[in-house]
């Protein structure tokens, strides 16, 4: 039991409902029984639980039986026309063949078994935008479907789930542009404020924008994590939760990594590339999305957009997903439209403009996320052939700042 789950306790707060946990005879269920008796018998309560404590669902087999039931599959009707290419698929094409598969036992590593699964995965994110044609393709949504993908195997439940987290959890990310996923990494700020007023100056005295973890909340960490069980593990907790969790995430990992977020250097581009490459640096997920849990029940996201005086449209996914998600029943499908009624005119419930500026709005977010690599690699290159820190740190701040002139652009064209 962690300190926090102790707190609560002692507090009066309800116990969390437990799944069962020993056999008839006494002896302790392997965690792995437990996971398949509460997908047997669809205990969604359990289910959620050891989503959120412990290892998760340790594997692809009881992965593949888990996710379909906590993700509500065949809840809803498909829409558009499957047949009729969709706008952005032109960028898909471009991001695919540069998508690095996981490294996963999953996986042959020759070079057709390669081109099979990059193929599959293009199928997938096509299905999804042509059935819900007023989705906007984002960078970075190829992997976090290919996560899906390589845990499911296939394409037909791969879009499934994909379909599911674009509908109601990532769903701001894909509209016409990235204005309200902007506006949640101003909340990361606001949870900073409040649990780290250390780090929150520290950034704030530094100018330092919160587009290191654009990557972190656009791919669930996908993007900036190579060992793919980790990965897995953190879907598991994220898809029974509601869609700001990511950001959470990122405010319980800073504030774990305090003290050496405080001892970096005090310079901009040293602490961009440093906060960038910290996911990567992480051997205890688990206090993570534990810390996450509680931050969320304390911090709501209502109470942090009042914080924060920095409110999201009624229509975000952040505000609207309990009503909508309670709701689902795969016995009883309906159409996205029965729940968001603003898209019955083909438009995204964020979108209110309508412009032919949103192919540009896309692409110079998806500019942020290229420069920010571009820069971090900049550094480590000029590190590598030793080059004065002061010449790394000058490469990599320029490419910083000309993003963050993108970013700004972005807003300012909202």
């Amino acid at each position: 039991m962690s300190l926090r789950q102790s707190d609560r306790i002692q507090q009066g707060t309800p116990p969390v409902a437990t799944a069962r946990t020993h056999s008839s005879n006494g002896k302790r269920l392997p965690r792995s029984k437990r996971i398949s008796q509460a997908i047997t018998a669809r205990d969604l309560t359990t289910l959620k639980l050891l989503a959120r404590t412990g290892s998760g669902f340790q594997s692809i087999r009881l992965r593949r039986r888990a996710w379909p039931l906590l993700l509500n599959f065949r809840s809803l009707t498909d829409s558009g026309n499957r047949a009729a290419a969709h706008p952005d698929e032109g960028q898909v094409a471009l991001d695919i063949p540069r998508t690095c598969l996981p490294k996963s036992v999953e996986y042959r590593s020759d070079a057709e078994a390669t081109k099979r699964r990059q193929a599959q995965l293009s199928n997938v994110v096509q299905s999804v935008l042509r059935s819900y044609p007023w989705l906007s393709y984002y960078q970075g949504f190829h992997e976090l479907t290919l996560t899906f993908l390589s845990v499911f195997g296939s394409e037909r439940p791969a879009v499934e789930a994909a379909k599911m987290v674009s509908l109601f959890l990532v769903r701001d990310a894909m509209s016409s542009d990235l204005e309200n996923v902007l506006q949640q990494l101003r909340l990361l700020y606001v949870i900073l404020q409040v649990i780290s007023p250390e780090i929150h100056d520290l950034l704030t005295e530094l100018e330092v924008p919160a587009f290191f973890a654009i990557s972190w909340v656009l791919t669930w960490f996908a993007h900036d994590l190579d060992d793919f069980g980790v990965i897995c593990r953190i879907y598991d907790f994220l898809i029974t939760m509601p869609p700001m969790q990511v950001v959470y995430m990122a405010a319980a990992m800073l504030k774990r990594n305090e003290g050496q977020i405080l001892g970096y250097e005090r310079d901009f581009a040293t602490v961009h590339t440093e906060l960038s490459k910290l996911p990567g640096r992480i051997s205890n997920w688990d206090e993570i999305i534990d810390d996450s849990y509680y931050m969320q029940i304390d911090y709501p996201p209502t109470k942090l957009q009042h914080m924060g005086k920095c409110h999201l449209p009624k229509t975000s996914a952040i505000n609207t997903y309990e009503a909508t998600w309670k709701r689902l029943d795969p016995a009883q499908p309906l159409k996205i439209e029965s729940l968001l009624p603003a898209v019955k005119g083909g438009r995204h419930p964020l979108d209110t403009t309508g412009t032919a500026e949103t192919p540009t709005k896309s692409n110079r977010m998806a500019g942020v996320i290229d420069l920010t690599d571009t820069a971090q690699k900049a550094r480590n290159l000029a590190l590598q052939h030793k080059w004065p820190l002061m010449v790394a740190t000058v490469a990599s701040a320029t490419m910083l700042m000309y993003a963050l002139l993108l970013m700004q652009q972005l807003q300012l064209h909202t």
